[in-house]
């Protein structure tokens, strides 16, 4: 029986705050993915390409199962080959969605370097290279939660030991080394873009004419710093909130039915918060980008025109048959 209204609250959450979400963040998605494909020449793009495919097949998997557990129970919890592959996959999914971001930011910081030779890292054929190796690396790493995650009590997860050091791993992995290695890099290629900005303008008419600096090029850093700093807002307290409940747990503090339901509910807004990173890029790159917007632009009016053209053809035999 339910002391607080958390649970009811939770609930609603899960069910209208996830499903909002999954819409609307595989729309903006989508679009990265059209958008970014058709600059996938440019090693940043071709990062955030990745990252907006990984970020909508793990928002997909997880709103859907949610929600259908409101109702009707974890359908994970039933298999155990279920149970294991989805904590595994969708671990795959999030954490190279994360590092590539790192790669992204690193990227921005190579670009903004007056040194031709860390530029190998901002080619295509380089960019391609070190985001198969990231997603190689998280299909190797973590091979311990398809070994060690199990069922217990109807409920599929990590248990026991292996549930405490998890969540360290996770608050290390996950709240640690992304956000801090994002905001190095983030901040380092914000400073050497403001420097090469002073360096070129007095040069000449446009820092674009002698190749210094591009429009395109410093939008897509904007853009990262844009997401490192959604990242580190909503992603940062999920594996803290996990390791506090983890920790309690295997030390069997006595908890109280009120304790355990706000234990309950943080652990839910703050993984509504951890997906909101995969579901707003589009957004955030939309809001910041002026560049952004009219790729958007153009897409939408090209779309528009493809749409219109039938119908305007179709009209034509039918304005004839009218005149004869």
């Amino acid at each position: 029986m339910t002391v607080t209204i958390l649970p009811f609250i939770q609930a609603q959450i899960t069910r209208y705050g996830m499903s909002t979400l999954v819409i609307l963040g595989n729309i903006g998605n989508i679009l990265i993915i059209i958008l970014f494909y058709q600059r996938r020449k440019n090693s940043c793009a071709m990062y955030l390409l990745c990252v907006a495919i990984l970020n909508s097949a793990s928002l997909t998997c997880t709103s859907v199962i949610n929600v259908y557990a409101l109702d009707y129970g974890d359908p994970t919890a039933r298999s155990l080959f279920f149970c294991k592959l989805r904590l595994y996959v969708t671990h795959i999914w999030n954490q190279s969605s994360r590092y590539l971001t790192v790669l992204a930011c690193i990227d921005r910081y190579m670009w903004t370097r007056d040194d031709a030779h860390t530029r190998f890292m901002n080619r295509s054929s380089t960019s391609r290279y070190l985001a198969a190796i990231v997603i190689l690396f998280w299909h190797i790493f973590p091979i311990h939660i398809a070994v060690l995650a199990t069922i217990n009590n109807g409920k599929c997860s990590e248990f026991g030991v292996y549930y405490v050091i998890y969540q360290v791993y996770s608050a290390i992995s996950l709240g640690l080394i992304p956000p801090i290695s994002m905001s190095i890099f983030g901040f380092l290629a914000y400073r050497n873009m403001e420097k090469l900005h002073l360096r070129v303008r007095p040069i000449g008419n446009n820092g674009d004419h002698n190749g210094r600096i591009h429009h395109r090029d410093r939008d897509l850093l904007l853009m990262v710093l844009t997401e490192v700093v959604v990242y580190v807002l909503t992603t940062i307290p999920y594996p803290f909130i996990l390791l506090e409940i983890a920790v309690t747990n295997y030390m069997s503090v006595i908890k109280s039915a009120e304790r355990a339901e706000i234990e309950n509910f943080l652990n839910s807004i703050t993984l509504t918060l951890f997906y909101l990173t995969n579901g707003s890029p589009f957004y955030t790159y939309f809001a910041v980008s002026k560049a952004f917007r009219k790729d958007c632009k153009t897409l939408f009016m090209r779309w528009r025109n493809r749409a219109v053209r039938p119908l305007t053809m179709n009209q034509i035999p039918r304005a004839r048959q009218l005149q004869i």
